[in-house]
């Protein structure tokens, strides 16, 4: 009984790591100036203080990420900590990723999970070419 569930646990375990897919990372670049922005820019803020904002940097260092995956971009802005640094990837890297649901899960270095909300997703431009490159030829 007990070989059973260890083989079960395995099974589970592998069906879930096939879930990754071999991506690459097409720019990654410090965003933490992006949640002081949000902040100093929001109409809330600029009604109540006559449109005169404060500056507010963010708490915590943060990345936007994009990577290439099965022919789309999808950028997502990830926290940066011990474990996840900006330096870790660069362009042209590969990455370990997946789309769940509205969120970006890409592996660190580590082999553990990283979530963020998808920003931006768009088509991946082909060998180079501008899209209005491409909307010219056809």
């Amino acid at each position: 009984m007990k070989g059973l569930f260890t083989v079960l646990v395995l099974l589970v375990t592998t069906a879930g790591a096939s879930d990754f897919k071999l991506g690459k990372v097409v720019e990654i670049h410090d965003a933490s100036s992006l949640a002081e922005a949000a902040v100093a820019n929001h109409p809330v803020s600029a009604q109540g203080g006559g449109g005169i904002t404060a500056s507010i940097p963010s708490q915590y260092l943060r990345c936007e990420l994009t990577v290439a995956l099965e022919g789309i971009n999808y950028t997502a802005i990830f926290r940066e900590d011990q474990h996840f640094r900006i330096t870790d990837f660069g362009p042209g890297d590969s990455i370990q990723a997946r789309i769940e649901g509205k969120k970006l899960v890409v592996k660190r270095l580590d082999g553990k999970e990283m979530k963020s909300k998808i920003t931006r997703q768009e088509p991946v431009e082909s060998q180079g070419k501008s899209k209005s490159e491409l909307s010219r030829q056809n």
